[in-house]
């Protein structure tokens, strides 16, 4: 038998898949004058006479194969709201079905799950995606770029119901044609697609195929939704009010007791573009940050958590195409600079957003004014974000951000950028940004370029980035300033199917950091080979081998009094873990690390268990320790996390997040009670506090905070 080179086997297998992905599907939206009651029964009889979507196809396990259960989507519409029926049959019924939360944007992939994508522009760039699971919880986003970026705090008011049955289950939707945004005209083509998982198979199933490694919010792929005729967008108001009554106590200090109001509001002001206002802006609600112990030279980065700043952020997003680009080295833009200054929260008295598309440019305007805050001045925090669409799939941009201390100093940062997609797999960024410091003229630029190629077997990505030593973006993320970074990645990804049934996919890999000053004298290089295994049933096993050099220019003060000094160090270090199938009821991981550590030697050592016998409950431990021992002393640290969620309804929950950090020697506690009680409304009664580990109380605070949505 004629053997068949590899290189052509794979060339056959690219090809094929581009024109999977290629292949346009066609679903038609049927009229009705009367309205669908969402209930989760489709008993309507405007369902049985509209064509539905089927013949879904896999992109995991198997891309290309048939979906094992057979999936049905209807769509109807009236002139209010878009109705999405469908059927999710299952040969096993209501026993093969796996649920493990019912809140708010639960995680996908360990639960039975249903999605749609509405590329409402049809440009493959931008869309709204809507989920659920068996047991009706929401799931909803925006994605911008392709995929590139895609936001889940974006919370949409729109409706869904579901039944779990003998056969499987089934949804019904009612998304209302104010929620989202779309050109107008009477005749409208959109981009669609479905998804749906199945989780005890861990299958994922598009009606139009996604091919790995993207997910259906890469819209490119999507299907066309057609039979839209003479819908409106209709009146997109609303206010949300707020009252917050926030009872506080520090150590040494008396009871403070400071109610607030305040206010959103937001208004459509062309189908394509939003207008967002808010006054003496509240985040009291916010779940705490999850914390991390420390082991370099460079600040950590904490990620943002608010609501008004996490809705639309995607528009603000800057070169981020490749897996790795910029994330962590440079952010322009981070808006947890907004509000905080040094760990404290700085009271915000309002701001406005202006953003969305119109034509071929997407855009996006904030301006913030802080108050002043015991020695923080009031300060203003504005932003232009603006890109224009360019090619198939493909944008050019310029981003200008401005900080203005009142009566003092400025900052500034603007640059511009280009994100290019070609052949379906390859992505290329690069950009370049300024700043300008009061008393700071020179050595202020920085710059990257990123390339990246992901298919079924490959990844591989390069990248250069330079930044100068002035370089200072405060309304940024920039840990690191000064260096030249050199980056190449390389990893097959070979799947070994059913030869060995119990292991989906082998990916190992190697990753080359070369880090330079601007004199190109090098200060870092760490090559990291690892080997990967991805179970069948969602679990994961890796080993790794590190090896780093680090030149310390001055000495590294680690832990008071240990002191690593001056000199350059070369180190190694190997590590393994693990963690098994997290749509059980009970799951765990694990994983060690150990090695030489600059001048001496550490072992770390990370412990979790989850529990989760039904989706109502959930208890999860995570256990953080190192050892590290250095010619100027040994030191441990250890971080344990404990969360617990308790969850009523798909409506109503109760959260705990307590964590122990040994090197601030200090328990906090954040428990959170929430009840969504309409769309957008809701009632928070929060818990937060500070202890000592020797048990006295270092701050303490009860709130009560309650937003009413009037949608007009």
């Amino acid at each position: 038998m004629s053997k068949i080179p590899l290189s052509f086997a794979m060339g056959l297998v690219f090809v094929g898949t581009s024109l999977l992905a290629n292949d346009d599907r066609v679903i038609r939206a049927r009229y009705i004058e009367a309205p669908i009651v969402i209930d989760g029964i489709l008993d309507e009889l405007a369902w049985a006479l509209v064509e539905p979507a089927t013949d879904f196809v896999q992109t995991n396990p198997v891309q290309g194969e048939p979906a094992t259960e057979r999936t049905e989507v209807r769509l109807l519409y009236d002139d209010d709201n878009l109705y999405v029926g469908v059927y999710c049959f299952d040969s096993e019924g209501e026993q093969g079905i796996v649920v493990t939360d019912v809140t708010r944007d639960y995680q996908s992939s360990e639960n039975d799950h249903f999605a749609l994508v509405l590329d409402t522009f049809d440009d493959d760039r931008n869309g709204f995606l809507f989920g659920t699971n068996p047991e009706g919880a929401k799931r909803d986003a925006q994605t911008v770029g392709d995929g590139t970026h895609i936001n889940f705090d974006w919370d949409g008011i729109w409706h869904v119901k579901t039944q779990i049955t003998e056969q499987g289950w089934q949804v019904e939707m009612a998304i209302p044609f104010k929620t989202l945004r779309f050109r107008e005209g009477d005749d409208q083509i959109w981009g669609v697609n479905f998804v749906r998982h199945i989780r005890r198979k861990n299958e994922v199933a598009h009606w139009s195929l996604v091919t790995r490694p993207y997910r259906m919010n890469r819209v490119s792929l999507a299907g066309t939704l057609e039979g839209l005729g003479g819908i409106r967008q209709g009146r997109n108001f609303y206010l949300k009010p707020y009252i917050s009554t926030p009872i506080t106590r520090r150590e040494g200090d008396d009871v403070d007791f400071m109610p607030e109001v305040g206010m959103d509001a937001k208004y459509g002001v062309t189908p394509g573009l939003t207008l967002d206002l808010t006054l003496n802006t509240d985040f009291a609600q916010v779940e705490a940050d999850v914390q991390q112990i420390n082991l370099t030279r460079f600040s950590l980065f904490f990620p943002e958590k608010r609501d008004f700043f996490l809705e639309n952020s995607g528009i603000f997003e800057f070169a981020h195409t490749g897996r790795r680009f910029g994330r962590r080295d440079l952010i322009p833009f981070f808006s947890r600079r907004i509000g905080i200054e040094q760990g404290e929260i700085v009271p915000i008295l309002g701001g406005v957003r202006f953003s969305g598309r119109a034509g071929q440019y997407t855009l996006g305007i904030l301006s913030m004014q802080t108050d002043e805050f015991e020695v923080t001045p009031s300060t203003n925090f504005s932003v232009l974000r603006l890109r224009r669409d360019i090619l198939r799939n493909s944008d050019i941009g310029g981003l200008f951000v401005n900080k203005k201390v009142n009566g003092g100093d400025f900052n500034r940062t603007y640059g511009t950028d280009v994100n290019l997609k070609f052949l379906t797999y390859l992505n290329i960024s690069s950009y370049i940004l300024k700043t300008d410091t009061t008393g700071i003229d020179s050595q202020e630029l920085a710059g990257a370029f990123n390339a990246r190629w992901s298919d079924l077997f490959w990844d591989i990505e390069g990248e250069y980035l330079s930044i100068e030593d002035n370089f200072n973006p405060e309304v940024g993320f920039v840990p690191r300033p000064g260096i030249r970074k050199t980056l190449g990645e390389l990893a097959v990804k070979p799947r070994p199917g059913e030869s060995i049934g119990w292991i989906r996919q082998f990916r190992p890999g190697v990753t080359l950091d070369y880090i330079t000053d601007q004199n190109n004298v090098l200060q870092t290089r760490v090559l990291d080979g690892s080997f990967t295994i991805e179970l069948q049933n969602g679990g994961e096993i890796r080993f790794g081998h590190k090896s780093t050099f680090e030149r310390l220019e001055e000495p590294f003060a680690i832990r008071l009094p240990q002191e690593i000094p001056v000199g350059d160090y070369q180190f190694a270090d190997f590590s393994v873990s693990f963690f098994t199938d997290r749509s059980r009821a009970f799951s765990g991981d694990a994983g060690i690390e150990t090695g030489e550590f600059f001048d001496g030697e550490k072992d770390s050592y990370r412990l979790g268990f989850l529990l989760q016998p039904s989706y109502h409950f959930l208890a999860e431990v995570g256990w953080e320790h190192d050892d590290v021992r250095l010619p100027s002393g040994d030191f441990t640290d250890n971080l344990v996390t404990s969360r617990f969620r308790y969850s009523f309804n798909t409506t109503t929950f109760l959260n705990a997040l307590i964590q122990y950090n040994s090197t601030l020697k200090e328990v906090s506690s954040n428990i959170r009670f929430n009840w969504i009680y309409k769309p957008l409304s809701d009632l928070f009664l929060v818990y937060n506090e500070r202890r000592a580990s020797t048990g006295e109380v270092v701050e303490r605070a009860l709130i009560a905070k309650l937003t009413y949505v009037f949608d007009f």
